[in-house]
């Protein structure tokens, strides 16, 4: 056979695979659009011509724009002061700090929600030792259940993300201003004041503003601990498609929520091209952390103290309430060894697993094919309206997706599970593929062309390994979103098909708490395994790739 015919040969059969990803990347646009199109569809067969800005949809949304800020509130006022001993001060646990930024992206927020009632609930641990000490008759801390338990649940289970994310841009400010600002006689506060303060200004904006969008998305958390006399958006837009059957209202508070959201995700990728264009260069080497001072001392310890108490105990809460028996003094395995005897609990855990693998696997096709497409279209990264494809996934939220599924479908699928969670998660693993590949050089790419006229061995010989940490990373991360999702799972109400976090949540609403606490501990260990071990993977790659 000739050499052109070998290699037109090997051509096609090595373009078979990127054929798939991209019809992947395609059938997941289809599941975004699709459904958002038929959750708003009923607007057109309402009758009266009703606005969509109703008294309900408006009050319904200065409620959970309070529940969005608020969070964010508590998350900054927390992950700042965090960031700046992480990024400064060397004092002892402070790796372990700072690897609890991985809290919000590997474990759900319905373990933290367990966590919170193990801990703060009625019945939990604080409040039986208060009754104890004090010698009380009734729990003296209510304020989970409201507006204030809402926030503080999760402002603290995401304030480890404005940590992660400011402290890596203090680690990296130049020093050279600061230190003539010094030699100059300033204080350290004043250089916070004019300095420092306008250079993490990007940083922290960047890290508030997702967290502003999950907080402004939260379910589970409001529809556990959500007081009567407020609700988001999210809730309500549940039992209007689900228990009300009022589609006209639901698509009504599926639009304006998605208009709300878009506004706050615009405004993000507006931030990013702005953030990339002020970041500072350090030419000052790796930067000298000293010890925490003297006077630094009683803030620390009161950040450390609420860390503890709002963040730990409640992760603490959740192995602990499963460890319980029926007498509340005694620890034992039971709950655990009936759980793993239930066959209900292991068709759950074979389900989650499945649905998780699938979703990421999709997930990271649909964000390679655009990764890679945006590196050959725009390789500069200054094309906005190609980035904000990435983004727009993000202003969709899982209950309007599910509820326009539910309109077009009798009977949710684990299919159109996965499709569903592929069309609103595969831009969080864009952002870790393209991270990987912006770094390539572009006498690279033009080395490749120069060397073979095929684009698959561009594809096989240069992008996948020079964006494999990217991938591996991408991979974990939307298997640890996929296998918490409780919203997707409860809206789709696939027939005889529970997810770990759908049967967790149906213990928790039947009172079963211990074994809920069980079944949760168990899918957090799930998530933060193949989360975890994507991680290392991915710095030991990252650790072979500099060696080398």
């Amino acid at each position: 056979m000739p050499f052109s015919t070998k290699s037109s040969v090997r051509s096609f059969f090595s373009c078979i695979p990127l054929t798939a990803a991209a019809a992947v990347f395609l059938a997941a646009g289809a599941a975004f659009i699709v459904p958002l199109a038929a959750a708003i569809a009923p607007l057109a067969g309402s009758s009266g011509g009703k606005s969509i800005l109703t008294a309900h949809v408006l009050r319904t949304t200065f409620f959970t724009l309070q529940v969005a800020a608020g969070s964010t509130l508590i998350a900054a006022v927390i992950g700042i002061p965090a960031a700046f001993f992480t990024a400064n001060r060397n004092f002892p646990g402070r790796t372990f700090l700072l690897s609890l930024s991985a809290v919000p992206l590997c474990i759900p927020a319905l373990i933290i929600a367990l966590g919170f009632v193990s801990f703060f609930g009625m019945n939990g641990t604080c409040n039986r030792i208060l009754i104890q000490v004090f010698n009380i008759q009734e729990p003296p801390l209510t304020f989970l259940y409201s507006y204030t338990g809402i926030i503080i649940a999760q402002g603290f289970y995401n304030f480890p993300l404005v940590m992660g994310t400011v402290s890596a841009s203090w680690e990296q400010l130049p020093q050279e201003e600061a230190d003539a600002a010094r030699m100059l006689g300033a204080t350290e506060w004043h250089l916070f004041r004019t300095i420092t303060l306008y250079q993490i200004a990007p940083a922290v904006v960047s890290a508030c503003i997702p967290v502003f969008l999950y907080s402004f998305f939260s379910f589970m958390i409001v529809l556990l601990f959500g007081s009567p006399g407020g609700s988001t958006l999210e809730v309500e837009l549940y039992q209007a498609s689900r228990t009300t059957l009022d589609f006209s209202e639901a698509a009504r508070l599926a639009v304006f929520e998605t208009l709300c959201a878009a506004t706050v995700v615009g405004a993000e990728g507006l931030l990013e091209q702005k953030s990339a264009k002020v970041r500072g260069l350090s030419f000052s080497g790796e930067k000298k952390r000293s010890p925490v001072r003297r006077q630094e001392y009683p803030a620390a310890c009161i950040l450390a103290g609420m860390i503890v108490f709002f963040f730990l105990f409640p992760l603490l809460g959740i192995l602990t309430g499963g460890l319980k028996g029926r007498s509340t003094e005694t620890v034992t395995l039971s709950i655990f060894r009936s759980l793993f005897s239930d066959p209900a609990f292991l068709a759950a855990v074979r389900n989650t697993f499945l649905t998780a693998t699938a979703t990421g696997t999709c997930c990271t096709l649909c964000a390679l094919v655009w990764a890679v497409y945006i590196r050959r279209r725009d390789p500069a990264g200054t094309d906005i309206l190609l980035r904000t494809v990435s983004l727009l996934p993000m202003s969709v939220s899982s209950i309007v997706t599910g509820f326009g599924m539910t309109l077009l479908v009798h009977s949710g699928t684990p299919a159109l599970l996965v499709a569903a969670q592929t069309a609103l998660t595969w831009p969080l693993a864009f952002r870790q593929i393209y991270t990987s590949l912006a770094r390539l050089p572009e006498e690279t790419e033009a080395a490749a062309e120069l060397l073979s006229p095929h684009f698959s061995d561009m594809i096989y010989r240069i992008y996948l390994p020079y964006s494999a940490r990217g991938i591996i990373a991408a991979f974990g991360f939307c298997f640890a979103v996929s296998a918490g999702d409780t919203a997707l799972p409860l809206v789709l109400a696939v027939p005889r098909f529970d997810t770990l976090s759908l049967y967790t949540y149906r213990l928790a609403g039947s009172y079963r708490f211990s074994q809920a606490c069980a079944c949760g501990a168990v899918l957090g260990f799930m998530c933060a395994l193949v989360f975890v071990i994507s991680q290392k993977y991915m710095q030991q790659k990252h650790t072979g790739g500099n060696a080398a």
